[in-house]
């Protein structure tokens, strides 16, 4: 049972790792959400240019080609790494599809990419239509316009140093492993998100909390796309306890088509 443990967890760590390739564990969607409360009125003036930016995001995952660098690290008890995972992965986007290459996987210095891409070779054939739909509904950004009514908004605080980045509080109104509670600092003027900071709402089975920040600093045709992803995660099955920590960087990153 602590390997199935340790493979759920580690499964769900290293999703959000790969978060943006869209790959953030999904289990449909949440029950259907209350109405929507009034916003405050700042609040509610810059929520049409973040679903606006929320809509060219959605554009960015199906349409972005770009390289991701990513290492994942277990802790033991004491917060000492116990193992170590990393991988380079070139995704180009097409018209028909994304192709994601495994450039270099390594398990605690080990080579083993040839393993990986197998393994890869096979979850993608044997990947289900509605498991094709999860990946295409994943981390989708709360701002998003079909999104907003699942949510509670709030306007946190403004930056001194610059009056058109303000921080956004986020709620979903009924819990789900797909709907996020966080906040993130956004450019009231653009809609621009700068910084995400999030958890689900409903954690997965065998998963104590995850918690993920994205910064959003590269340039696109479509806006700033993520740049940078640090998460931790924690889970726990009995008296056996997991706990990882990881970072990605973004690099290369163009709209395809």
């Amino acid at each position: 049972m602590a390997t199935r443990s340790s493979l759920r967890l580690a499964h769900v760590a290293r999703a959000f790792v790969l978060v943006a390739l869209a790959a953030v564990p999904c289990a449909g969607r949440a029950e259907e959400a209350p109405p929507t409360t009034a916003l405050d009125p700042a609040l509610a003036a810059i929520m049409p240019r973040l679903a606006q930016y929320a809509e060219q995001f959605e554009q960015m995952k199906r349409r972005g080609s770009f390289t991701l660098s990513g290492t994942m690290d277990e802790l033991d008890g004491g917060g000492q790494v116990s193992g170590n995972k990393s991988m380079v992965v070139r995704v180009t986007a097409s018209p028909a599809q994304r192709i994601a290459e495994i450039l270099k996987y390594t398990e605690d210095g080990v080579d083993k990419t040839n393993e990986e891409r197998a393994k890869a070779a096979e979850k993608k054939r044997t990947k289900s239509s509605a498991d094709k739909k999860k990946e295409a509904e994943s981390l989708r950004l709360p701002f998003l316009a079909v999104e907003q009514s699942r949510y509670a908004f709030t306007l946190l605080e403004k930056d001194p140093a610059a009056p058109s980045h303000v921080r956004v509080g986020f709620v979903p109104k009924v819990p789900a492993e797909t709907a996020y509670k966080g906040s993130a600092w956004v450019d009231a003027d653009t809609g621009q998100v700068l910084t995400l900071g999030f958890s689900p709402s409903k954690n997965p089975r065998l998963v104590d909390h995850v918690d993920v920040t994205v910064r959003f600093e590269l340039p696109t045709a479509l806006g700033k796309a993520p740049s940078s992803i640090q998460f931790e995660a924690r889970g726990s099955l009995l008296f056996f306890r997991k706990h990882y920590k990881g970072s990605a960087t973004i690099s290369d990153a163009s709209i395809a088509f």
